[in-house]
């Protein structure tokens, strides 16, 4: 039997684009926390604000909440919403028989928030979706900084993957 105190302090529904604005200041605390953890990501260029952030963000879940099994996991405590997860499915690996994979495009979690099993608890909410999708991978990929984040995936068993890089094209 579940007592009241042991039950989360928020619930989690599934959503779709029909919630994109409710996802803002989430967004824009993930936005801010990047920039913390990765401080020398600085050379690519100027921090954008966070409302600009916000404009090129919502563009690229706009987009990926039209393909068919995206998807949105909102955590709210009360109506308040203080974390998130976004899904989108994509193809096969082409070196592997991975069948399709499913990309956590994004974790986010409001900072009084973390630590308390809310970013746990969306993730097995997810686990939960990409089993009824019969999806037997998943992927997400971390700012290499974000000691953090990349412990509490390697806690989930992933595996690098793929390293990214990215600086500037040298002057010719």
């Amino acid at each position: 039997m579940i007592r009241a105190e042991d039950s989360p302090p928020f619930s989690i529904v599934r959503a779709g684009a029909e919630r994109i604005d409710d996802l803002q200041s989430l967004w824009e605390s993930l936005s801010e926390h990047h920039s913390e953890v990765a401080p020398e990501l600085a050379a690519l260029g100027p921090r954008r604000s966070p409302e600009n952030s916000w404009r090129v963000r919502r563009a690229i879940y706009a987009e990926l909440l039209t393909e068919p099994d995206a998807f949105v996991l909102l955590a709210e405590a009360g109506s308040r919403p203080i974390g998130y997860a976004l899904v989108h499915i994509r193809g096969s690996q082409a070196s592997w028989e991975t069948g399709r994979v499913a990309e956590l495009e994004t974790l986010a979690v409001l900072p009084g928030d973390r630590g308390c099993g809310v970013g746990t608890a969306l993730v097995e909410a997810v686990f939960a979706q990409l089993r009824r999708l019969e999806i037997g991978h998943w992927a997400v990929g971390v700012i290499g900084s974000n000691a953090e984040a990349i412990r509490f995936y390697e806690r989930l068993d992933l595996l690098p993957f793929m390293v990214t890089y990215i600086g500037g094209v040298p002057a010719g």
